[in-house]
C-alpha cells in the first residue's frame, strides 16, 4: 500500500477636467446592472493518471506474482465507466440536499474533480480484472466507481470526507469480493484523523451495492499554515487474491488534486480552505464609479488584469509594507485630484494589495499609469457623475501598454471596494500570492 499523506492623473500629463455631460454612443457600456454579477460556483480539475505500473497487469507485475507462487492477480485500474446517463448539472450545496445522492457533484461528468473554496468532490470510474499470472488471460472483469467529497470550514481546523464505492457490473459471480479504502492526510503528526469505518475490516460487496466510509480530520498546528495532500489506497480482494490502486498526494500533476490548506494567519480564527479554487471578487453595484473604472482599465490594458476569460488573475500581496510601497509609487506626488470629483481620493488598479501593482511591474511613478477621473455636475437639480478619461469623447480608450491605472475617485467608492476585498480576503483565507479574479459585471 502506498502511504498517503486555499481616476488619477499626473498634473503633467492629465488634461483639465471637463464638465460631465452625456457622451452618447462614445461612452463604453457600463457594467451589467441586472442580474448582479456572481462568481463561478465551482471549478473543474482534471483527474490525474495513475502512476505507471501501480495498477495495470503488465508482464513485470505478473512475473512477480508467478515467482511468488500466485496463480491469479487482481488488477485495479481507472476508467471504463458503467454509469447512468448524465442529468442536469447540480450546483454545489444544492445537490447534497437531494435524495438522489449525498455528493454535490453526483450530476457532473465522471473522471473529474470539482472544487469550491471549501469543498472537493470527485467521481471516478474503475475496472477490476482477475488475470491468470501464467498466460495473462482475463478470467473476469468488474466495473464500478468511486465518489468522494471533502468539506472544509474557513473558521475551523476540522475537515471531513465521505467516500463511496459502488459496484455496477461484474462477471465474477462465483467469487467473493471485498473492498477496503485507507487514507492518510499527513506523514507527520500535524493531522489528526479518525480511523474511518473501513480501516480495519474489508467490506463484502455485490453488484448493485455500495459501501461507504467517513473520515474526520483536523490540523494539529496553531501557527502559520499547513497543506495536506490527501492520499488513498483502495484494496480489492477476490477469493485468495488481492490488488490495490493508490492515488492522491504528490503523485498528481500540479502537486496534488486532493489538497486542503489550514492556517491561522488571516483572522483570529484558524480555518481550512481548498487552495486550488481561484475565487472571484465581485464588486457590488453600489460602487458604480469604481466598478466602471476597473471595467475600463481591464478592457483597455493589454494584459486585462484580473479579468477572467481575458487575462490572468491578481495575486494577494501579503505584506502591508510592500502594499504601502505600491501605493506610494502609483499615488505619488504627481497625482492631482480632479476639481469636480466629490471628496476625491487616489484610486488604483491593479490594487496595491496585489502582486500586479504597477510598482511590481517596474512603474516608478503613477504619471505613467492610465488616468481617469470621476466628474460630478448638477443638471435640473440632480447630481450626475461620469467616469472620464482623455480621449473619451473621441471614442478612444486609454493606452493599452500602460501597466497600471489611477483615478480621481470619490473616497467612499475607493474605500468601499477596498472593504470588499478585505472581507473576501478573510472569507477565502487569501494568503500571500493566492490568486483571485475581479468581476465588475463587464462582459469578457
Amino acid at each position: 500500500m502506498l502511504l498517503l499523506t486555499p481616476l488619477e492623473a499626473s498634473a503633467e500629463s492629465a488634461a483639465p477636467p471637463r464638465t460631465a455631460v452625456p457622451a452618447g454612443e462614445t461612452v463604453p457600456a457600463e457594467p451589467a446592472e441586472d442580474p448582479e454579477p456572481s462568481s463561478q460556483e465551482f471549478q473543474t480539475l482534471p483527474e490525474p493518471a495513475p502512476a505507471p505500473g501501480r495498477s495495470g497487469c503488465d508482464e513485470q507485475h505478473l512475473k512477480e506474482l508467478r515467482d511468488a507462487g500466485q496463480e491469479r492477480a487482481v488488477c485495479v485500474e481507472w476508467g471504463d465507466p458503467q454509469e447512468a446517463p448524465k442529468r442536469k448539472a447540480a450546483q454545489p450545496g444544492r445537490a447534497a440536499k437531494s435524495a438522489a445522492s449525498t455528493f454535490w457533484c453526483s450530476n457532473q461528468n465522471m473522471d473529474k474533480t470539482y472544487v469550491t473554496r471549501t469543498s472537493i468532490c470527485s467521481r471516478r470510474s474503475m475496472t477490476i480484472l482477475l488475470v491468470d499470472t501464467m498466460t495473462g488471460r482475463v478470467w473476469g472483469k468488474a466495473r464500478g466507481y468511486t465518489e468522494q467529497e471533502i468539506n472544509t470550514k474557513n473558521n475551523s481546523v476540522e475537515f471531513d470526507e465521505h467516500f463511496k464505492f459502488h459496484l455496477t457490473k461484474s462477471d465474477l459471480t462465483s467469487s467473493l469480493m471485498t473492498v477496503k479504502v485507507e487514507s492518510i492526510c499527513s506523514l507527520d503528526d500535524s493531522c489528526k484523523q479518525s480511523s474511518g469505518p473501513w480501516a480495519e475490516k474489508p467490506q463484502p460487496i455485490t453488484v448493485g451495492q455500495s459501501v461507504e466510509g467517513h473520515w474526520t480530520r483536523s490540523w494539529n498546528g496553531n501557527k502559520g499554515r499547513k497543506t495536506f495532500l490527501l492520499q488513498y489506497d483502495i484494496i480489492v480482494n477476490i477469493a485468495s487474491s488481492f490488488g490495490d490502486l493508490s492515488w492522491g498526494g504528490h503523485r498528481e500533476p500540479g502537486g496534488g488534486t486532493y489538497k486542503v490548506r489550514c492556517d491561522n494567519s488571516v483572522t483570529k480564527y484558524a480555518g481550512c480552505v481548498v487552495p486550488s479554487f481561484t475565487p472571484t471578487l465581485v464588486v457590488p453595484k453600489k460602487h458604480k464609479e469604481a466598478r466602471l473604472f476597473i471595467a475600463v482599465a481591464q478592457a483597455s490594458m493589454s494584459t486585462h488584469p484580473g479579468l477572467e476569460g481575458g487575462g490572468k488573475p491578481l495575486h494577494r500581496e501579503g505584506s502591508e509594507a510592500q502594499a504601502k510601497k505600491n501605493r506610494d509609487i502609483v499615488c505619488d506626488k504627481t497625482f492631482k485630484a480632479a476639481s469636480n470629483t466629490p471628496k476625491p481620493s487616489c484610486d488604483e488598479y491593479p490594487f496595491a494589495r496585489s502582486k500586479e501593482s504597477g510598482r511590481r511591474l517596474g512603474v516608478t511613478s503613477g504619471k505613467s499609469c492610465q488616468w481617469y477621473w470621476v466628474a460630478e455636475d448638477t443638471v435640473n437639480g440632480k447630481k450626475n457623475r461620469l467616469l472620464m478619461w482623455d480621449g473619451l469623447f473621441e471614442a478612444k480608450l486609454p493606452p493599452a501598454n500602460a501597466k497600471c491605472a489611477r483615478a480621481s475617485m470619490p473616497a467612499g467608492q475607493n474605500k468601499g471596494v477596498g472593504g470588499e476585498l478585505g472581507k473576501k480576503t478573510s472569507e477565502w483565507r487569501l494568503l500571500n500570492n493566492d490568486a483571485y479574479w475581479v468581476d465588475v459585471g463587464a462582459k469578457k
